[in-house]
């Protein structure tokens, strides 16, 4: 299921596999992870980004060895996507469901968990 992601990648998770790879600022998604023995990319985590995805993943340096990641043009598009990519991988990383901007009326495109 991770090639269907829609996330560009596997780069190494490291200061130059990330500007490497992420060429600009902007909102955001990625998944953590690593290879299994028949080179499918195995998520363990999954976050977003609402302004800087590069500075976000320089974050995450030394908690795993690769990512995936994708731009957004907005950080609510990036937050939806990261909820998609949540309930699909139920990733060991995350624990609870991506949360919304303070402030912000966003949903969860897949389940209502911020329903009022």
């Amino acid at each position: 299921m991770a090639g269907k992601m829609g996330l560009l990648g596997p780069y190494r998770l490291s200061f130059d596999g990330i500007d490497g790879a992420v060429a600009r600022r902007s909102a955001g998604v990625y998944a953590l992870g690593r290879m299994d023995r028949l080179g499918n990319f195995q998520v363990r985590h999954i976050g977003r980004s609402d302004s800087d995805v590069a500075s976000k993943l320089r974050e995450c340096i030394g908690s795993d060895a690769m990512f995936k990641f994708t731009f957004f043009g907005t950080a609510q598009a990036a937050f939806e996507k990261e909820c998609e990519l949540f309930h699909d991988f139920s990733p060991p990383g995350n624990r609870i469901h991506p949360g919304r901007c303070k402030g912000t009326r966003w949903e969860c495109p897949r389940c209502r968990i911020f329903s009022e």
